[in-house]
Protein backbone atom coordinates (compact mmCIF):
# COMPACT_ATOMS: atom_id res chain seq x y z
CA UNK A 1 0.00 0.00 0.00
CA UNK A 2 1.33 3.46 -0.89
CA UNK A 3 1.40 5.94 1.99
CA UNK A 4 0.73 9.64 1.51
CA UNK A 5 0.36 10.65 5.15
CA UNK A 6 3.14 11.48 7.60
CA UNK A 7 1.73 11.64 11.09
CA UNK A 8 4.18 13.86 12.96
CA UNK A 9 6.28 13.06 15.99
CA UNK A 10 4.86 10.32 18.18
CA UNK A 11 7.96 8.30 18.90
CA UNK A 12 11.70 8.95 18.93
CA UNK A 13 14.81 6.85 18.74
CA UNK A 14 15.90 4.71 21.66
CA UNK A 15 19.37 3.49 22.67
CA UNK A 16 18.51 0.33 20.69
CA UNK A 17 17.89 2.18 17.42
CA UNK A 18 20.42 1.66 14.64
CA UNK A 19 21.52 3.72 11.64
CA UNK A 20 23.87 2.01 9.19
CA UNK A 21 25.86 3.29 6.22
CA UNK A 22 28.78 2.31 4.01
CA UNK A 23 31.89 4.29 3.10
CA UNK A 24 34.41 3.42 0.39
CA UNK A 25 37.36 5.34 -1.05
CA UNK A 26 36.16 8.83 -0.05
CA UNK A 27 37.94 10.52 2.89
CA UNK A 28 36.17 10.65 6.29
CA UNK A 29 35.38 14.36 6.00
CA UNK A 30 32.92 13.63 3.19
CA UNK A 31 30.74 11.84 5.75
CA UNK A 32 30.99 14.34 8.60
CA UNK A 33 27.82 16.30 7.69
CA UNK A 34 25.83 13.05 7.80
CA UNK A 35 27.11 12.07 11.24
CA UNK A 36 27.00 15.54 12.77
CA UNK A 37 23.52 16.34 11.52
CA UNK A 38 22.23 13.00 12.86
CA UNK A 39 23.56 13.69 16.36
CA UNK A 40 22.30 17.29 16.25
CA UNK A 41 18.72 15.97 16.08
CA UNK A 42 19.02 14.36 19.50
CA UNK A 43 19.16 10.86 18.02
CA UNK A 44 19.78 8.45 20.90
CA UNK A 45 20.67 5.25 19.07
CA UNK A 46 23.85 3.94 17.50
CA UNK A 47 25.48 4.85 14.21
CA UNK A 48 27.51 2.16 12.49
CA UNK A 49 29.71 2.51 9.41
CA UNK A 50 30.96 -0.31 7.20
CA UNK A 51 34.29 0.62 5.61
CA UNK A 52 36.08 -0.65 2.53
CA UNK A 53 39.26 0.33 0.66
CA UNK A 54 40.86 2.29 3.51
CA UNK A 55 44.31 1.94 5.00
CA UNK A 56 44.33 1.68 8.82
CA UNK A 57 45.31 5.31 9.37
CA UNK A 58 42.47 6.63 7.20
CA UNK A 59 39.98 4.20 8.73
CA UNK A 60 40.77 5.63 12.16
CA UNK A 61 39.43 8.95 10.90
CA UNK A 62 35.94 7.48 11.10
CA UNK A 63 36.25 6.71 14.83
CA UNK A 64 35.02 10.16 15.83
CA UNK A 65 32.01 9.93 13.51
CA UNK A 66 30.45 6.55 14.29
CA UNK A 67 29.71 4.53 17.41
CA UNK A 68 31.28 1.54 15.72
CA UNK A 69 33.04 0.82 12.44
CA UNK A 70 33.61 -2.46 10.65
CA UNK A 71 36.37 -2.74 8.05
CA UNK A 72 35.61 -5.50 5.57
CA UNK A 73 38.64 -5.60 3.27
CA UNK A 74 39.83 -8.90 4.72
CA UNK A 75 36.61 -10.52 3.52
CA UNK A 76 37.80 -10.02 -0.06
CA UNK A 77 41.43 -11.07 0.13
CA UNK A 78 41.01 -13.74 -2.55
CA UNK A 79 41.66 -11.50 -5.54
CA UNK A 80 44.36 -11.79 -8.20
CA UNK A 81 45.90 -8.30 -8.55
CA UNK A 82 47.00 -8.93 -12.13
CA UNK A 83 43.54 -10.07 -13.11
CA UNK A 84 41.93 -7.09 -11.37
CA UNK A 85 44.24 -4.67 -13.18
CA UNK A 86 43.41 -6.27 -16.51
CA UNK A 87 39.66 -6.02 -15.88
CA UNK A 88 40.02 -2.41 -14.75
CA UNK A 89 41.72 -1.62 -18.05
CA UNK A 90 38.93 -3.34 -19.99
CA UNK A 91 36.34 -1.31 -18.09
CA UNK A 92 37.98 2.03 -18.77
CA UNK A 93 39.52 1.79 -22.26
CA UNK A 94 37.32 3.03 -25.07
CA UNK A 95 36.58 0.44 -27.69
CA UNK A 96 36.86 -2.56 -25.38
CA UNK A 97 34.83 -1.53 -22.34
CA UNK A 98 31.65 -2.99 -23.85
CA UNK A 99 33.22 -6.40 -23.21
CA UNK A 100 33.80 -5.67 -19.51
CA UNK A 101 30.76 -7.52 -18.19
CA UNK A 102 31.55 -10.66 -20.19
CA UNK A 103 35.23 -10.51 -19.22
CA UNK A 104 34.27 -10.10 -15.57
CA UNK A 105 31.98 -13.15 -15.69
CA UNK A 106 34.70 -15.24 -17.33
CA UNK A 107 37.24 -14.12 -14.74
CA UNK A 108 34.83 -15.03 -11.93
CA UNK A 109 34.51 -18.63 -13.01
CA UNK A 110 35.81 -21.20 -10.56
CA UNK A 111 34.81 -24.46 -8.93
CA UNK A 112 31.44 -23.99 -7.25
CA UNK A 113 33.06 -23.92 -3.82
CA UNK A 114 35.26 -21.01 -4.92
CA UNK A 115 32.96 -19.16 -7.34
CA UNK A 116 31.26 -16.92 -4.78
CA UNK A 117 34.54 -15.88 -3.15
CA UNK A 118 36.13 -15.09 -6.51
CA UNK A 119 33.13 -13.09 -7.72
CA UNK A 120 32.79 -11.10 -4.51
CA UNK A 121 36.52 -10.32 -4.40
CA UNK A 122 36.43 -8.96 -7.96
CA UNK A 123 33.22 -7.06 -7.24
CA UNK A 124 34.81 -5.45 -4.19
CA UNK A 125 38.03 -4.59 -5.99
CA UNK A 126 36.41 -3.14 -9.11
CA UNK A 127 32.93 -1.98 -8.08
CA UNK A 128 33.27 -1.36 -4.35
CA UNK A 129 30.57 -2.07 -1.77
CA UNK A 130 27.53 -0.59 -3.51
CA UNK A 131 25.87 -3.97 -4.04
CA UNK A 132 27.91 -6.00 -1.57
CA UNK A 133 26.77 -3.75 1.28
CA UNK A 134 23.49 -5.62 1.69
CA UNK A 135 25.24 -8.78 2.82
CA UNK A 136 27.27 -6.77 5.32
CA UNK A 137 24.16 -4.94 6.49
CA UNK A 138 22.54 -8.31 7.14
CA UNK A 139 25.50 -9.48 9.22
CA UNK A 140 25.55 -6.27 11.27
CA UNK A 141 21.80 -6.15 11.91
CA UNK A 142 21.91 -9.79 12.95
CA UNK A 143 24.96 -9.38 15.21
CA UNK A 144 25.44 -5.73 16.28
CA UNK A 145 21.73 -5.04 16.05
CA UNK A 146 20.59 -8.07 17.99
CA UNK A 147 18.46 -5.88 20.25
CA UNK A 148 17.62 -3.21 17.68
CA UNK A 149 14.05 -1.96 17.68
CA UNK A 150 14.30 0.03 14.42
CA UNK A 151 16.88 0.29 11.67
CA UNK A 152 17.67 2.88 8.99
CA UNK A 153 19.95 1.92 6.11
CA UNK A 154 21.20 5.11 4.52
CA UNK A 155 23.56 6.50 1.94
CA UNK A 156 25.85 8.90 3.78
CA UNK A 157 27.70 11.26 1.46
CA UNK A 158 24.51 12.95 0.22
CA UNK A 159 22.25 12.70 3.28
CA UNK A 160 21.46 15.22 6.02
CA UNK A 161 19.09 14.97 8.97
CA UNK A 162 16.56 17.61 10.02
CA UNK A 163 15.01 15.51 12.78
CA UNK A 164 15.38 12.18 14.54
CA UNK A 165 14.70 9.64 11.76
CA UNK A 166 12.58 7.56 14.13
CA UNK A 167 10.27 10.29 15.39
CA UNK A 168 7.36 8.41 13.81
CA UNK A 169 6.79 4.73 14.60
CA UNK A 170 8.54 2.14 12.47
CA UNK A 171 6.22 -0.77 11.81
CA UNK A 172 7.36 -3.26 9.21
CA UNK A 173 9.38 -2.19 6.18
CA UNK A 174 9.32 1.25 4.53
CA UNK A 175 10.76 2.09 1.11
CA UNK A 176 10.71 5.51 -0.54
CA UNK A 177 9.79 6.59 -4.04
CA UNK A 178 11.44 9.12 -6.32
CA UNK A 179 9.45 12.04 -7.75
CA UNK A 180 6.21 10.91 -9.49
CA UNK A 181 7.58 11.50 -12.99
CA UNK A 182 10.56 9.21 -12.27
CA UNK A 183 9.04 5.97 -13.51
CA UNK A 184 11.14 2.93 -14.33
CA UNK A 185 10.62 3.78 -18.00
CA UNK A 186 11.75 7.40 -17.57
CA UNK A 187 14.44 7.25 -14.86
CA UNK A 188 17.41 6.66 -17.13
CA UNK A 189 19.75 4.92 -14.70
CA UNK A 190 17.16 2.60 -13.14
CA UNK A 191 15.83 1.73 -16.60
CA UNK A 192 19.30 0.88 -17.90
CA UNK A 193 20.18 -1.21 -14.84
CA UNK A 194 16.90 -3.13 -15.00
CA UNK A 195 17.30 -3.83 -18.70
CA UNK A 196 20.77 -5.14 -18.01
CA UNK A 197 19.58 -7.57 -15.33
CA UNK A 198 16.05 -8.52 -16.32
CA UNK A 199 15.56 -7.83 -20.02
CA UNK A 200 13.05 -5.84 -22.04
CA UNK A 201 9.96 -7.98 -21.42
CA UNK A 202 10.26 -7.78 -17.65
CA UNK A 203 11.06 -4.08 -17.71
CA UNK A 204 8.09 -3.33 -19.99
CA UNK A 205 5.73 -4.88 -17.43
CA UNK A 206 7.09 -2.61 -14.68
CA UNK A 207 7.80 0.48 -16.77
CA UNK A 208 4.88 2.51 -15.38
CA UNK A 209 5.92 2.09 -11.74
CA UNK A 210 7.62 5.00 -9.99
CA UNK A 211 11.21 4.10 -9.12
CA UNK A 212 12.11 3.51 -5.48
CA UNK A 213 15.55 4.53 -4.23
CA UNK A 214 17.61 1.76 -2.64
CA UNK A 215 19.74 4.31 -0.77
CA UNK A 216 17.33 4.78 2.16
CA UNK A 217 15.29 1.95 3.70
CA UNK A 218 13.66 1.83 7.15
CA UNK A 219 12.25 -1.06 9.12
CA UNK A 220 11.92 -2.86 12.40
CA UNK A 221 14.62 -5.48 12.90
CA UNK A 222 12.64 -8.51 11.71
CA UNK A 223 11.41 -6.74 8.58
CA UNK A 224 14.87 -5.39 7.83
CA UNK A 225 16.46 -8.81 8.09
CA UNK A 226 13.85 -10.17 5.68
CA UNK A 227 14.57 -7.35 3.23
CA UNK A 228 18.32 -7.85 3.49
CA UNK A 229 18.04 -11.60 2.92
CA UNK A 230 16.07 -11.00 -0.27
CA UNK A 231 18.48 -8.34 -1.51
CA UNK A 232 21.71 -10.15 -0.73
CA UNK A 233 20.49 -13.45 -2.17
CA UNK A 234 19.31 -11.79 -5.39
CA UNK A 235 22.60 -9.92 -5.74
CA UNK A 236 24.85 -12.92 -5.10
CA UNK A 237 22.88 -15.02 -7.58
CA UNK A 238 23.88 -12.67 -10.43
CA UNK A 239 27.65 -13.28 -10.28
CA UNK A 240 28.41 -10.37 -12.64
CA UNK A 241 29.73 -6.83 -12.12
CA UNK A 242 26.95 -5.03 -10.31
CA UNK A 243 27.96 -1.79 -8.63
CA UNK A 244 24.86 0.43 -8.74
CA UNK A 245 22.68 -2.35 -10.15
CA UNK A 246 21.45 -2.82 -6.57
CA UNK A 247 18.86 -0.17 -7.49
CA UNK A 248 17.46 -2.51 -10.16
CA UNK A 249 17.36 -5.47 -7.77
CA UNK A 250 15.58 -3.38 -5.13
CA UNK A 251 12.93 -2.20 -7.59
CA UNK A 252 12.41 -5.63 -9.13
CA UNK A 253 11.90 -7.27 -5.73
CA UNK A 254 9.57 -4.45 -4.68
CA UNK A 255 7.38 -4.43 -7.79
CA UNK A 256 7.13 -8.21 -8.08
CA UNK A 257 5.88 -8.59 -4.51
CA UNK A 258 9.00 -10.18 -3.05
CA UNK A 259 9.23 -7.51 -0.33
CA UNK A 260 5.59 -7.70 0.78
CA UNK A 261 4.39 -6.64 3.26
CA UNK A 262 5.97 -3.23 2.64
CA UNK A 263 4.91 0.40 3.00
CA UNK A 264 5.70 2.29 -0.23
CA UNK A 265 6.00 5.95 0.70
CA UNK A 266 5.45 8.66 -1.92
CA UNK A 267 8.15 11.32 -2.16
CA UNK A 268 7.16 14.37 -0.15
CA UNK A 269 4.95 12.41 2.24
CA UNK A 270 7.28 10.62 4.65
CA UNK A 271 10.36 10.66 6.81
CA UNK A 272 12.70 10.63 3.77
CA UNK A 273 12.67 13.30 1.06
CA UNK A 274 14.62 12.40 -2.12
CA UNK A 275 15.53 15.76 -3.56
CA UNK A 276 17.56 15.20 -6.75
CA UNK A 277 14.73 15.67 -9.25
CA UNK A 278 12.65 18.16 -7.28
CA UNK A 279 11.94 21.37 -9.19
CA UNK A 280 10.22 23.18 -6.30
CA UNK A 281 11.66 22.91 -2.80
CA UNK A 282 9.38 24.19 -0.02
CA UNK A 283 10.87 25.70 3.14
CA UNK A 284 9.42 27.12 6.32
CA UNK A 285 10.24 30.41 8.03
CA UNK A 286 13.18 28.76 9.81
CA UNK A 287 14.69 27.51 6.55
CA UNK A 288 13.74 23.86 7.09
CA UNK A 289 12.92 21.85 3.98
CA UNK A 290 9.31 20.66 3.93
CA UNK A 291 7.40 17.84 2.33
CA UNK A 292 4.73 18.66 -0.23
CA UNK A 293 2.09 18.10 2.46
CA UNK A 294 3.78 20.61 4.78
CA UNK A 295 5.25 18.04 7.17
CA UNK A 296 8.93 17.95 8.09
CA UNK A 297 11.01 15.16 6.51
CA UNK A 298 13.62 13.90 8.95
CA UNK A 299 16.01 12.76 6.21
CA UNK A 300 17.13 14.84 3.23
CA UNK A 301 18.56 12.57 0.54
CA UNK A 302 20.44 13.88 -2.52
CA UNK A 303 20.31 17.44 -1.17
CA UNK A 304 23.69 18.07 -2.84
CA UNK A 305 22.05 18.09 -6.29
CA UNK A 306 20.98 21.64 -5.39
CA UNK A 307 24.38 23.34 -4.88
CA UNK A 308 23.14 26.75 -3.77
CA UNK A 309 20.93 25.22 -1.12
CA UNK A 310 23.38 22.49 -0.13
CA UNK A 311 25.97 24.72 1.52
CA UNK A 312 23.34 26.48 3.59
CA UNK A 313 21.80 23.17 4.71
CA UNK A 314 25.16 21.74 5.76
CA UNK A 315 25.99 24.84 7.78
CA UNK A 316 22.57 24.93 9.44
CA UNK A 317 22.09 21.22 10.13
CA UNK A 318 25.59 19.89 10.69
CA UNK A 319 27.18 22.79 12.54
CA UNK A 320 30.91 23.61 12.55
CA UNK A 321 33.24 20.98 11.20
CA UNK A 322 35.17 18.94 13.74
CA UNK A 323 38.58 17.45 13.17
CA UNK A 324 38.60 13.66 12.96
CA UNK A 325 41.45 11.60 14.31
Amino acid sequence: MESTIYDGATMASTPSSLVLGVATWLAPEHFEPFARSLRATGYRGRLGMILGHYDPATARGFDGLADFTITVDDSYADVNPTLARALRAVRTVRGVRRTYSRAFRLASRARESRALARWSALEFELEGLQSLRFGHYYDVVQREGAGADQVLLSDMRDVLFQADPFETPVEGLEVFLEEPHMTIADEWFTHRWMLSLYGQEEVSELAHEVASCSGTVVGDRASMLRYLREMSQAIVWRRRPLGSHDQAVHNHLLRTGRLDPVEIVANGAGRVLTMAEMADIRRDADGRVLNADGSLPAVLHQYDRHPTLAGELVERLAGPRTKTR
